[in-house]
């Protein structure tokens, strides 16, 4: 035959498909196969890059954003009425759609900047949610963007769906709070507790705040292993109540969302609320690893591992140069995987 495609073209066809929308390869791909055009880096990425626009590869990725913010999480989302009238089932639906769309906005935007996603500072919400929140009203329509004090809001991880969510019934939950921020937004690594143990806020003294609660609860030696990591960042976000409304006294006494926190690079850092938070996440080296090893694996179904032991520092290279594009991100991936054990540029022709 005239073609110039191989084995090699179909396999990478085969593996971008599956890669990129867990599907079988379109004519698209199979005519690039059959024409011998699937074998320079530059070739797949093109076809990668056609591919992430498809409806299949967004709802794919629109998938791991719901895992990694527990939008797929398990049990309804409710809270004590007395203490949060208003925090009802419409009101909940609501937050929900307003992350998905936020996330949604960002990662299918043109720039597609993955520090939109954790420093924003504005959230997409309709009448019901500025309402409840005490925001402005949204205009021109429903789930529009609101403007935030910066100082207060802070893409994702401020999120009122997301603070809920990592809160109790009746009261803020620093640990699930830091426990998520560590693991999902600075790729930290935490070992399952020895001995879990529940909190049973009817046990303390009323007076006390949270915070206090949560340092009584875990000053044990072998519970300050895991939590010397976890409590300093779920205090930084203490100014959110258990519906993720901000606050700054919690009773009578005044909160205090200050904690030192040591990174991932070793480096102690003094924050002073959620903006420092955020702003440590988007800098952050590691957390941008975190974040690239959490999309392969999901995107991939491997660790990156397994694709070589420099995979992430060489995706981390191409995100960074892209200006941390998620799109150009999802691109590379699959690009990379698609091309394992195939022959390299200097060899295709031979």
């Amino acid at each position: 035959p005239e073609s110039g495609g191989g084995k090699d073209d179909f396999t990478v066809a085969t593996r971008l498909a599956l890669g990129a929308w867990d599907s079988l390869p379109d004519q698209g791909l199979l005519d690039a196969a059959i024409a011998g055009q699937l074998r320079t880096p530059d070739q797949v990425k093109t076809q990668a890059r056609r591919m992430i626009g498809d409806p299949r590869a967004k709802a794919k990725a629109n998938e791991f954003f719901q895992r990694w913010l527990k939008l797929d999480a398990d049990g309804d989302l409710r809270k004590n009425p007395k203490d949060f009238p208003g925090f009802d089932a419409a009101l909940v639906s609501d937050l929900r759609r307003s992350l998905e769309l936020f996330v949604e906005r960002v990662v299918w935007s043109g720039q597609s900047d993955y520090r939109e996603l954790i420093l924003a500072d504005y959230l997409l919400f309709n009448d019901r949610l500025a309402k409840f929140y005490g925001t402005p009203s949204p205009q021109g329509g429903d789930f529009q963007p609101v403007k935030c004090d910066p100082a207060q809001r802070a893409g994702v991880m401020t999120h009122p769906y997301l603070l809920a969510r990592l809160a109790h019934p009746d009261s803020t939950s620093p640990i699930h709070r830091g426990v998520f921020v560590t693991r999902n937004l600075l790729g930290g690594l935490l070992k399952p507790p020895p001995e879990a143990i529940a909190f049973e806020n009817h046990k303390f003294d009323p007076k006390m705040t949270m915070r206090e609660k949560v340092s009584e609860m875990t000053r044990n030696k072998a519970c300050m292993t895991c939590h010397e990591t976890i409590n300093p960042l779920g205090f930084t976000l203490e100014n959110f109540d258990a519906v993720g409304r901000y606050r700054t006294t919690e009773g009578e006494r005044k909160i205090d969302p200050e904690a030192d926190y040591q990174t991932l690079e070793g480096v102690t850092l003094r924050l002073r609320g959620p903006r420092d938070l955020a702003n440590h996440a988007a800098d952050s080296a590691g957390a941008r690893r975190g974040f690239i090893r959490q999309l392969f694996q999901y995107e991939l179904k491997q660790n990156p591992a397994v694709y070589g032991h420099d995979t992430v520092t060489r995706l981390d290279a191409a995100f960074t140069a892209s200006g941390q594009n998620v799109r150009e991100l999802l691109v590379e991936i699959n690009a990379l995987a698609a091309l394992l054990d195939m022959p390299g540029p200097d060899q295709a022709n031979r």
